[in-house]
């Protein structure tokens, strides 16, 4: 498959990566909201680099994968619904990740 070519999996990943923005948007997280949306645009534009870019986000200390919305980290989240909140995070994060890998991996074939 031609890298950045409309495929149905790069459909999805951009809809999943707009129900995060829009979660990280609502409780204040600016930092990776900007990051994601950034390399959103770049994969629906057909960038070669952005899925790396994207997933390069998941590693190491400090990463989009430690993030944890909280009222302690600055965030607009009650105490009350925090639990919730972050369930949907890890959801939605690790759903972006695993459509990310897979769009990476089904371009990279000849």
């Amino acid at each position: 498959m031609e890298r950045g070519a409309p495929s149905p999996e790069r459909d999805e990943l951009l809809r999943t990566l707009d129900d995060l923005l829009t979660l990280l948007r609502t409780h204040g997280e600016t930092k990776w909201a900007d990051w994601l949306d950034r390399d959103r645009r770049l994969i629906a534009d057909g960038h070669p680099d952005a899925v790396d870019h994207l997933l390069a986000a998941y590693g190491g200390m400090g990463s989009f994968s430690d993030l944890a919305l909280h009222r302690a980290n600055g965030h607009k989240i009650d105490d009350d619904k925090a639990r919730a909140i972050n369930d949907r995070l890890r959801t939605l994060r690790s759903a972006v990740h695993a459509q990310a890998t897979a769009l990476r991996e089904r371009e990279s074939r000849p």
